[in-house]
């Protein structure tokens, strides 16, 4: 008994103890309450399969909108992420292990930044010597053509964020350079992956054109499989600077003596919707399994209904 009573004391009143009351008390006053109801005008039996049915009928209902629509706080798995798979050093003699990424030119053997502006010269005042391709990519995708990169578009630098982060973290944990302020991110490639709605229907087209292979293309794209989505993130060390006492840190200058370093990954498709589908599962079945029991109900007392009305009186 003083045990029981030192673990009874010692437990305190946390939010992890007050989240566990505030469901049981929620579902006692709110179920429970339903159910009081019921089992005082149909009878405790019937008004628990009804108040049973109800409940997994609703939670069936929230379950499915949260498996349409993944909530940001509640019953979801793990969102897609980019898993690298590799990270290859350019202007050696072994090219990528990736076979898509070794039909990605290397710096040097593509189209530059330069070469771009040339051909657009109205990008000259938007750009300057530091421009990289996924730069342009941000201000006009048309001048980079999938087929002078070997069938991979460039990220624009609105796009890249999440590759480049995930590419960060792979550099400092396998040891390639100590922090990420030891190189500069220059370009981002993307490869793969489902089609977009831009790639399918095209805005020029007649209005109510447009519109109908937009919304087909939404009808249609669940039901279309998952191609393997790679993207490359290209970067290049840059000359150590010494900062200055009261200054701001030196704008990074890349060296352009070092090779440019290729980190490779894959799109990993995301659990999201998992556990919801899980949770929906459960309660239609809960519903289906009370619904049947309530309909097996109805027909037993249907039939004893009848039995009796047959019978003679006084039989």
């Amino acid at each position: 008994m003083e045990t029981l009573v030192n673990v009874a004391s010692g437990l305190a009143w946390d939010p992890q103890i007050r989240g566990i009351l505030a469901v049981l008390v929620g579902f006692v006053v709110l179920a429970g309450s339903v159910y009081l109801l019921l089992s005082t005008n149909v009878g405790a039996r019937l008004g628990l399969l009804l108040a049973f049915a109800g409940l997994f009928g609703w939670l069936s209902i929230l379950t499915f909108y949260w498996w349409m629509n993944p909530p940001g706080i509640g019953p979801a798995g793990d969102p897609p992420f980019w898993q690298v798979s590799e990270i290859h050093v350019t202007g050696g003699d072994e090219p990528p292990v990736l076979r898509e990424a070794q039909l990605l030119p290397e710096p040097g053997a593509r189209l530059t930044p330069e070469q771009v502006v040339a051909e657009a010269p109205e990008l000259a005042a938007e750009v300057d010597d530091e421009t990289t391709l996924s730069d342009i990519a941000a201000l006009d995708p048309t001048l980079l053509p999938r087929s002078e990169f070997g069938g991979w578009a460039v990220t624009s630098t609105a796009d890249a964020g999440e590759a480049q982060a995930a590419a960060d973290v792979a550099l400092v944990e396998q040891g390639v350079f100590e922090t990420p302020t030891e190189y500069e991110h220059t370009d981002t490639f993307d490869y793969g992956g489902k089609t977009k709605v831009g790639e399918v229907c095209n805005a020029d087209d007649a209005y109510v054109v447009y519109q109908l292979c937009r919304a087909w293309f939404r009808v249609t794209e669940p039901f279309k499989t998952h191609p393997p989505h790679y993207a490359v993130v290209e970067l290049q060390a840059v000359i150590p600077q010494d900062t200055l006492p009261g200054q701001p840190p030196p704008s990074p200058i890349i060296d352009e003596d070092q090779p440019a370093i290729w980190v490779i990954m894959e799109r990993q498709l995301a659990t999201t919707r998992v556990l919801p589908f899980t949770y929906f599962l459960v309660s239609i079945a809960g519903f289906v399994i009370f619904a049947v029991l309530l309909h097996y109900r109805d027909k037993t007392l249907t039939r004893n209904l009848e039995q009796a009305s047959e019978t003679p009186a006084g039989v």
